[in-house]
């Protein structure tokens, strides 16, 4: 008998009580100042210089200099920030907004553009 009691006092409670789920597409979730998202680049600034690749300690970051390209694998990702404090030119940031959930692992291939020579005068 106590067991039927102790369930109806919990449905009882969760009636009146404010839901614990959030309308996520309706709502979107805030996020906090030291948010982990993702790892993102501004490929614009990257120099293919490769200390992130080598500083990496899953080995999720790859820099291919012959085909300009920066790759990263986000299931290996463990969103340490250590890509971000070696990267000399400032290219890679943490980017609160989360990874959009896969079905199976993929890496994500950045191709980095030729920089424009500057005129001189």
């Amino acid at each position: 008998m106590s067991d039927i009691l102790k369930m109806f006092n919990t449905v009882m409670k969760s009636l009146f009580k404010k839901s614990a789920c959030e309308m996520y597409p309706v709502k979107k979730p805030e996020f906090y100042e030291n948010t982990k998202g993702h790892i993102a680049i501004e490929k614009s600034k990257c120099i293919l210089c490769t200390l992130c690749d080598k500083k990496c300690p899953t080995g999720a970051i790859a820099v291919n200099r012959e085909a300009r390209k920066w790759e990263i694998d986000r299931g290996k990702c463990i969103l340490c920030g250590v890509c971000i404090e070696v990267c000399r030119p400032n290219c890679l940031a943490m980017d609160k907004q989360y990874s959009e959930p896969v079905a199976s692992q993929k890496v994500e291939v950045v191709e980095i553009p030729v920089p424009e020579k500057k005129e001189q005068k």
